[in-house]
């Protein structure tokens, strides 16, 4: 279905590279106008040219302070007039072991990775609820549903954070005909999984044997984002080539 997104409009943070850009890309190839986010403005418009200068938005925000996401929503819904649906995959974690983890760092990964993603959803939700319609994914993680193993403590909370912040969302905001749902993948084939050897990726034990590649992730967010999710919300999908499953 190509063109199933013709005349749609999608926000989707964190999308210069990776899962995001991804998705990003994916969203404009089946025909949606995409509102590419980053830090940098000079990168962002960098990737919109290299993805589809007509179809790819720029836009530029440091979601480290977490207000600055609802002026982003406010910002790409001012530009374009809509705003059909929001991906929050903006974030970032590292392995760290538990007993160095600073208070100072472990705030800092919930504001990028969860307050975030909350302010954006308010800022969302008021655009979508007066259009009645419109749908939210949340990037959560493998690491959500469990003690994290290869990222640290709090990079695990902020994604677990995410799927109760989905499913409490997504109650509220059923009655005005919009829609939440998480995805969790695990080990996706990006910068973030450099340095990881076959053997590495064997001992994982994932029973499909390989990472995730971020079109594989990004076919479950576009699914989640069109109209033959419609009688989803509050669900939580794993791409994770069933590790989740395997434990």
């Amino acid at each position: 279905m190509p063109l199933r997104f013709a005349d749609s409009i999608f926000l989707v943070t964190g999308s210069t590279r990776g899962i995001g850009r991804g998705i990003a890309e994916l969203l404009i190839e089946q025909g949606a106008t995409v509102a590419v986010h980053g830090r940098s403005l000079e990168r962002v418009k960098t990737v919109c040219s290299e993805i589809d200068a007509e179809k790819a938005l720029p836009f530029a925000a440091d979601l480290s302070e977490p207000e600055s996401a609802g002026e982003l929503v406010k910002a790409v819904h001012s530009q374009t007039g809509r705003l059909d649906g929001l991906v929050n995959n903006a974030g970032s974690g590292r392995a760290v072991a538990f007993r160095g983890l600073k208070l100072a760092d472990w705030r800092a990964t919930q504001q990028l990775n969860l307050e975030s993603a909350f302010v954006a959803c308010q800022a969302a939700y008021q655009v979508m609820r007066k259009a009645r319609t419109g749908s939210i994914v949340n990037m959560s993680s493998l690491a959500a549903h469990g003690p994290g193993r290869m990222m640290g403590a709090d990079y695990a909370a902020s994604k677990a954070g995410l799927v109760s912040l989905t499913k409490s969302f997504a109650l509220e905001a059923a009655r005005f005909g919009i829609r939440c749902n998480a995805v969790s993948p695990g080990i996706v084939d990006t910068e973030m999984a450099e340095g990881l050897s076959e053997e590495n990726i064997k001992n994982l034990a994932i029973p499909l044997n390989r990472l995730a590649t971020p079109r594989d992730v990004a076919n479950v967010v576009a699914f989640l984002l069109s109209s033959e999710s419609a009688y989803l919300t509050g669900q939580v999908l794993h791409v994770d080539g069933g590790q989740y499953m395997a434990g």
